[in-house]
């Protein structure tokens, strides 16, 4: 396997900039997934990682070595694709196969190869490898189209360009299982594309998210979870996204409406010089860090039930407070008497609160990310 780098990579499609001038190191072994909305440039960035894509600014490196101007053949890489581009008139085990067939391996080696393979995806009954991919379900299709990815001697890297966006929910989330599984096995370096911000978060050692053609923050799942860089990345992660609320800071307290929240674990010099010249401020907070009750609380939060959806055994509340929606996530069985139309109140927990500046939505870092753990 490979470390990899990616250095000023710029690329536009017309007049249209995709990739804003991006550099990006990865590391032999890891597990990268690159995340963020539809149409971002995830999926031309991993073709020019590719090579399938020759026409782009900047360089790339494969442990250091040059690779910009050479073909995919001679980047040695294994790609999975969204839509698996399986060979029609080829059984699956022949699917499978398919590259090492094409480098003439002997045709015992093909079979001890395919024979591991095989057990390593984990491609269920043996009679499907003799299916054609029509006769196969999306589960196996995806499975065959990862098997033939790894079948592979010593590929630099694998690249997956969202696998499993063409399966239904329940086989989504089993595949996830084995394919983190298998990455780890392999100790191999991926670099893997998905639109679905909780795939990111399942799969992946670091998580680099794009956004209008630049790189908005590349770290840990649980730091880009919980120390967001901005309103963006807190929003796009996370089953409803953060709750925002506008309001100003005063006497480490942040006021909206009637309501003060206490804010201490900002109370510190930064947050001081922040309030000198920007005192409207966006307060953050995670549906699930809202709590609620049925009877008056001091300092609750009085808002009005506006709709229930449940996804057992949680559900979100959705709530409605003068312009804003809040969405409180709890457990079904602590509904009690709640309904749709009726007052509660919300207790918000003032360790998990964030702050961020109103004029371009950055992270105020709080005095310690302790309070997160």
């Amino acid at each position: 396997m490979s470390k990899i780098a990616l250095q000023n990579i710029t690329k536009y499609y017309g007049k249209q900039l995709i990739l804003d001038n991006i550099s990006l190191d990865i590391s032999d072994g890891e597990f990268l997934c690159i995340t963020g909305p539809s149409g971002c440039g995830k999926t031309t960035l991993l073709k020019i990682i590719a090579g399938l894509d020759a026409n782009h600014s900047g360089r790339i490196y494969f442990d250091d070595v040059d690779f910009t101007n050479l073909s995919p053949s001679e980047r040695n890489i294994s790609m999975v694709f969204q839509e698996y581009a399986l060979y029609p008139n080829l059984i699956a085990r022949e699917n499978i196969a398919f590259p090492l067939r094409l480098k003439k391996y002997p045709r015992e080696k093909v079979s001890q190869k395919l024979k591991s393979t095989v057990e390593m995806i984990d491609v269920g009954v043996e009679r499907y490898l003799d299916f054609f991919p029509k006769e196969l379900s999306a589960g196996h299709k995806q499975r065959v189209a990862t098997g033939r990815a790894i079948i592979r001697d010593n590929p630099r890297v694998f690249l997956m360009d969202e696998p499993l966006s063409n399966l239904d929910a329940k086989i989504r989330m089993n595949t996830k299982t084995y394919l983190k599984k298998l990455v780890t096995q392999l100790k191999a370096t991926t670099i893997y594309v998905t639109s679905d911000s909780s795939e990111a978060m399942a799969l992946a050692d670091r998580i680099a998210i794009l956004n209008n053609g630049r790189f908005i923050q590349v770290d840990r799942p649980y730091d880009i979870y919980y120390h967001p860089k901005n309103m963006f990345v807190a929003d796009f992660f996370g089953t409803l996204g953060m709750n925002f609320i506008y309001g100003i800071v005063k006497d480490q307290k942040f006021y909206f409406d009637d309501y003060a929240i206490d804010i201490e674990h900002y109370a510190n010099k930064a947050i001081s010089k922040v309030l000198d010249k920007e005192p409207e401020l966006v307060l953050g907070i995670r549906p699930e860090n809202i709590n609620f009750s049925i009877k008056p609380l001091k300092a609750g939060i009085k808002v009005k039930v506006d709709l229930i959806q449940r996804f057992p055994p949680k559900v979100n509340i959705r709530c409605k407070f003068k312009n804003y929606v809040i969405n409180v996530i709890s457990f079904v069985k602590d509904l009690v008497e709640i309904y749709q139309g009726m007052d509660i109140y919300l207790d918000i927990d003032k360790t998990r609160i964030i702050l961020f500046y109103l004029h371009n939505g950055e992270l105020i870092p709080p005095r310690s990310y302790d309070i997160h753990i």
